[in-house]
């Protein structure tokens, strides 16, 4: 049975001389693993191509039970981002998220919402045009991805003045005793990235030092609420030295 998967590529890696293996999420089966052909050829080289971080793309794929791994044929774009590709720092950006994602949606299966959700984001960071909604992005995206990952914070209960309890998702008057927590200045800024949209992104204003503490923070909260088990190391460095 031959299927059209709509894709966003994270990660692609060689498995053996011949092919490739893409990992994906598609809309139609969510997280998937698809093999591509491999070598020194055009054809392969412009599936490579099509392959990078966040690249949307669509192919046809034989259904076979039990298969893990699906061979995708007829391989080709599906939304052209030309810009996330061709602009350095957006390139940097968006290994760091497929890398992210990645590691946050192992064992994720179709969600239209999601889809609608990640799809959305990669048009939403090729047509960004202000360098400050660059640079905020990767913040905004954690933040809306937390919503779908079921570990958003509770902002509603934010005041000034209150520490972030990190493992309850909560912001609270005292310190709790495990000791996970935010002081209020930097409960203040969980505050803030909350209310980040694409939007206002661009208007949000911050220096290298906070911006970095704050992508730090985010990292942390997502792997003590097990949604990042391993992922994003290996362009965490590249973003450290872009912002």
């Amino acid at each position: 049975m031959y299927e059209t998967l709509h894709c966003l590529s994270l990660r692609l890696v060689r498995h053996d001389d011949s092919s490739s293996i893409l990992t994906a999420w598609s809309a139609e089966r969510g997280r998937v693993a698809v093999s591509i052909p491999a070598g020194a050829g055009r054809e392969a080289q412009r599936r490579r191509a099509l392959a990078t971080p966040l690249s949307l793309v669509e192919g046809v794929v034989v259904s076979r039970p039990g298969r893990e791994v699906l061979r995708l044929r007829d391989m080709r774009p599906w939304v052209v981002t030309s810009s996330v590709r061709a602009h350095p720092v957006k390139a940097a950006v968006a290994l760091f998220v497929a890398d992210v994602l990645d590691g946050a949606l192992r064992t994720a299966t179709a969600d239209e919402h999601l889809s609608r959700f990640l799809f959305d984001a990669v048009r939403l960071l090729d047509g960004l045009t202000r360098p400050t909604a660059v640079a905020n992005f990767h913040l905004w995206f954690l933040r809306a991805l937390a919503t779908f990952t079921g570990i958003a914070p509770d902002y509603g209960t934010w005041r000034p003045g209150r520490i972030f309890d990190m493992s309850e998702a909560v912001f609270r008057a005292t310190p709790p005793l495990h000791g996970r927590y935010l002081e209020p200045e930097q409960a203040a800024a969980v505050h803030m990235i909350g209310r980040l949209t694409p939007a206002n992104m661009g208007r949000v204003r911050l220096n290298r030092d906070t911006r970095r503490r704050l992508l730090e923070g985010i990292l942390e909260y997502y792997a003590l609420h097990g949604a990042l088990p391993g992922g994003a190391s290996r362009s965490l460095e590249v973003l450290r030295t872009l912002f």
